[in-house]
């Protein structure tokens, strides 16, 4: 009997001890966590094995083993112990271009310390999992927008290449004494074709279309009458009664300058095959106003001999030609804060046209910088 109350505190002791095992374990694998969390987030993928192993090594983690493919090249990397066949295993997978198989082995003695082990293994596999699928949607979106911008100019130059038909089907068609006039009108577009063909030439050489920060803004008159008389059909353009007087409101920035372009573009090239906008002898409305900052522009179009399709806008959906051209007109607009709309009237399509319009400290300077041109000695008169 004498010997219970030993026994008793030797097994309090015992328990205690274990106690504080366990705290101790539980303390170092907090530790081991927090270090792997705060790890650089912007470190590459490949080299996050290699970053974690030291701590990985602390939390009782004896060796990690890892190969596959990584935008299809072979990566692999091995830390600790040599790998050895009984070793468990576990894939990684960031979508079909990456894939790792991850393996390891602890030297853990007891449950509760492989348990504590593998739970700093299992965030450490969940976090390089999470680095490798940001970088893989990273490059998707990267890639992505690369496609979007090089089927922008894409389409802009098969626009271009409409153009230089039409010009060859006019003048192989003409007679002598309309050679003079055709002459004439190719006079007049040659500047704006040299400039499209310049944009375009810079688009094969760059991977994407960044306007420079120094291009002074843009009329939105001007795009109105170039893409008309690119397509060699006339315009008449009624601006609102109160747009008649004081500085040019209707100024816009490059970036919105450039998606109505391309928006115009696709508009007049579709109206140039038709023979009804062509040859109909009336010239193309355009009501012009301003609200809310932004340019609307209402263009009527004379009766098409073509029927307007249903859903007009709707992506390969045209039976003639690359059916992306709507879509990219109303997708460029829509890019730079505007939109476009369309509708079949009696009396032919209306498209609606809206984009913003530049600041009215830049209409000022835009201003300022037209009148410099045209007179230099304007501001001493």
């Amino acid at each position: 009997m004498n010997s219970l109350p030993w026994m008793l505190v030797t097994l309090g002791l015992v328990l205690l001890l274990a106690a504080w095992a366990v705290w101790h374990r539980g303390q170092r694998m907090r530790r081991c966590l927090a270090e792997l969390l705060a790890l650089p987030a912007d470190m590459h993928p490949l080299r996050w094995p290699e970053r974690a192993w030291p701590i990985l090594e602390r939390s009782g983690i004896a060796g990690i083993a890892w190969e596959g493919l990584w935008f299809g090249d072979a990566v692999r990397g091995q830390w600790g112990q040599p790998l050895a066949a009984h070793w468990p295993r576990q894939t990684l997978s960031a979508g079909p271009d990456c894939q790792i198989e991850l393996r390891w082995a602890d030297v853990a003695r007891t449950d509760e310390a492989r348990v504590l082990a593998l739970a700093v293994l299992d965030v450490f596999a969940q976090t390089w999992l999470s680095r490798m699928r940001e970088r893989t949607q990273a490059v998707a979106v990267a890639l992505a927008q690369r496609a979007q911008v090089q089927l922008y100019w894409q389409h802009d130059m098969r626009n271009l290449a409409q153009w230089v038909g039409l010009l060859a089907e006019e003048f192989g068609a003409a007679t002598p004494e309309q050679l003079p006039r055709l002459a004439q009108r190719l006079q007049r577009q040659a500047p704006l074709l040299q400039a499209r063909a310049h944009k375009l030439l810079a688009a094969t050489e760059a991977p994407t279309q960044v306007p420079a920060e120094d291009e002074p803004p843009v009329q939105a008159l001007d795009l109105l009458h170039n893409a008309a008389e690119l397509a060699g059909l006339a315009i008449a353009i009624d601006m609102g009664p109160d747009e008649g007087s004081g500085l040019p409101p209707l100024v816009l920035e490059s970036a919105q300058a450039l998606a109505l372009e391309r928006a115009l573009d696709n508009i007049f090239s579709n109206l140039a095959r038709d023979s009804g906008a062509r040859l109909g002898g009336v010239p193309l409305r355009c009501e012009c106003t301003v609200y809310e900052g932004a340019l609307q522009a209402r263009l009527h179009t004379p009766r098409l001999a073509t029927p307007w399709p249903r859903r007009a806008f709707e992506p390969l959906k045209s039976p003639t030609g690359s059916g992306m051209g709507l879509y990219q007109a109303r997708r460029s607009l829509r890019d730079a804060g505007g939109d476009l709309q369309a509708s079949e009237e009696a009396q032919g399509v209306v498209f609606v046209l809206r984009v913003p319009l530049a600041s009215s400290e830049c209409a000022v300077a835009q201003a300022s910088r037209n009148l410099t041109v045209a007179d230099p000695h304007a501001s001493a008169q």
